[in-house]
């Protein structure tokens, strides 16, 4: 099935390290530029394939996935990153990992596409999500984890879930509903940060993990193909927050580590 590559967006800082020195590299690359005008992209790295495969990714896409880092992290590099496509078939051994093939396509940027980067922090507008209410209650999708969840893993087999749809010690997105399990307010900001484009950092002061669904509208457009909302008077993620869980972000200034593009060319094909 195609779908649309999805950018880690919970990899706020990590990920950030300019390439220094010898880097692993892929054994076997191949990258050709797309003209086929599709909307659809796809990058994947099937475990324990030692595989890397593009079909049809902006260059900015790609240097977003190979660092791990959302858009609003990566700064400077032309306009044609946007909108120039490419196709990768890349092969290193199957028992490399998930970092080391990250590393290999930064390499395959710098060797391909002359890629360098610096890494510098910027002053820009943050989030801080917080307990919406002075009295501290929570909203009524967010409740405090009561599933042991090292013994439903343990267990196998699929998921938990409960009757309302609720599931348990996992964590399922869609562009317009987060539906998780056994989430802890650290992780939860992570993934705001991703749907709001700014950095997001829990002060909630709640510990311990939480069970939580969040439906809002798409703060993006769907991409093609993709069924509508199930409501489409759905909420902002803003007052939904507000209104579901009971938590708010609230607007401040802060730090924020930026990959900063020196230079890229056009790719190398072969």
């Amino acid at each position: 099935m195609r779908t649309r590559a999805l950018i880690c967006a919970t990899c706020l800082a990590a990920g950030l390290g300019v390439v220094h020195g010898q880097e692993p590299s892929f054994d076997v690359a191949s990258v050709r530029v797309n003209t086929s005008g599709s909307p659809i992209s796809r990058i994947a790295a099937p475990t324990g394939t030692g595989r890397f495969e593009v079909t049809n990714a902006p260059v900015r896409m790609l240097i977003l996935n190979a660092y791990g880092i959302p858009g609003f992290q990566l700064a400077g590099g032309p306009s044609w990153i946007e909108t120039m496509r490419v196709d990768i078939t890349a092969r290193a051994e199957a028992a490399v990992t998930r970092d080391d093939i990250s590393r290999m396509v930064r390499s395959l940027l710098a060797e391909r596409f002359n890629l360098a980067v610096h890494r510098e922090r910027r002053e820009m507008p943050v989030y801080s999500l917080v307990v919406a209410r002075d009295d501290r209650r929570l909203g009524p999708r967010l409740q405090a984890s009561t599933t042991d969840c090292a013994a439903a893993t343990a267990a196998g087999g699929a998921a938990p879930q409960l009757p309302s749809g609720q599931l348990l010690c996992t964590t399922r997105m869609s562009p317009a509903s987060i539906n998780a399990g056994g989430m802890t307010m650290a992780r939860l900001a992570q993934t705001l940060s991703g749907i709001v484009g700014r950095v997001v950092t829990d002060e909630t002061k709640l510990g311990g993990t939480y069970d939580l669904q969040l439906a809002y509208a798409p703060e993006q457009p769907l991409p093609p193909g993709a069924p509508p909302p199930a409501d489409p008077d759905a909420p902002s993620i803003f007052s939904a927050l507000q209104e579901q869980l009971g938590l708010k972000l609230d607007t401040r200034r802060g730090m924020v580590d930026v990959l900063v593009i020196d230079r890229v060319d056009p790719p190398k094909e072969n």
